[in-house]
């Protein structure tokens, strides 16, 4: 059976439209490349924290300190309330509740309430916690999330919905 020339000139036409395909694919990322590094894009800064112009915290220094079990280091963390607990007003009262880190363990925070405000939080609040961190099998604790009454121990604080708690 003999082929008709126009379909052969057509099929031969397309046999090489990948080729050309592929030729124009390479041509525009050489082009790109080429303006990217004229052009760099600026790499963007890291998150601050208004207040105090540091990074943002989360939750990957409290991680590590639950790794290296650190005990006694001051500590800033951000996280979900995971639970609250039962107020504790045996001795000095205390307010408490269960951090959750993105690694699934938590942190027990104890705040003194008659140094510092209650928190008004609810589990699912996000809060930021400063204070000193102690390890322990449970995940550890963090206290001292007030204002210092000692020239010899730092104060913490817990930030939550715009107002800190001292």
């Amino acid at each position: 059976m003999k082929q008709n020339s126009n379909s052969s000139h057509f099929l031969s036409k397309l046999s090489i439209l990948p080729f050309g395909i592929v030729l124009i694919l390479t041509c525009c990322a050489i082009l790109t490349s080429c303006a990217q590094a004229q052009n760099p894009r600026p790499v963007p800064a890291p998150a601050k924290d208004a207040q105090t112009a540091a990074p943002v915290p989360g939750d990957a220094e409290a991680i590590r300190a639950q790794q290296l079990q650190l005990v006694k280091v001051p500590l800033t963390v951000t996280a979900p309330v995971k639970k609250m607990l039962k107020y504790d007003d045996r001795g000095l009262p205390h307010e408490k509740f269960l951090l959750l880190l993105s690694n699934g363990t938590t942190i027990l925070v104890a705040h003194n309430t008659k140094m510092a405000p209650y928190v008004p939080i609810q589990p699912g609040d996000t809060v930021t916690v400063h204070g000193e961190y102690i390890w322990n099998k449970k995940g550890g604790l963090i206290h001292w999330t007030h204002h210092s009454d000692s020239p010899n121990h730092a104060g913490g604080y817990i930030d939550f919905n715009g107002k800190r708690y001292e």
